[in-house]
């Protein structure tokens, strides 16, 4: 088994009354499969499965939004919504056991940046 070591981190002189400064790290368990940091051209035509849901297991899932102007929205094969990644932006989360990964793309094609990893 491998490990992976995320680390988020928030910071902010602004957002809040107070200065935000938020740091979590994490050592987690993984194992195969798993898919490296790949690209894909999502489409707007059909959703574009990125994590099988019949694979059994939870899966840490990275994505990045590589286009400068349309959002990729990611969800389950049961289309229910994780998220709506905007020009730019970033994600990592764990997906549930059977649920499933799928990414469309809003108004046009857009590249993903994704890396998906089984917990050990």
């Amino acid at each position: 088994m491998a490990t992976l070591t995320p680390t988020l981190t928030i910071a902010s002189t602004d957002a809040t009354s107070d200065e935000l400064a938020l740091s979590v790290t994490d050592t987690l368990t993984v194992t195969a499969p798993s898919v490296g940091i790949s690209r894909l051209t999502i489409t707007t035509a059909d959703n574009q499965e990125l994590v099988d849901e019949a694979t059994s297991g939870i899966f840490y899932f990275y994505a990045k939004n590589i286009d400068t102007t349309n959002f990729v929205v990611l969800q389950t094969t049961g289309s229910v919504q994780y998220a709506r990644l905007s020009p730019g932006e970033f994600c990592f989360f764990p997906v549930n056991d059977g649920n499933g990964l799928e990414a469309r793309a809003d108004t046009a094609s857009c590249v993903l940046e994704y890396a998906y990893w089984k917990k050990g």
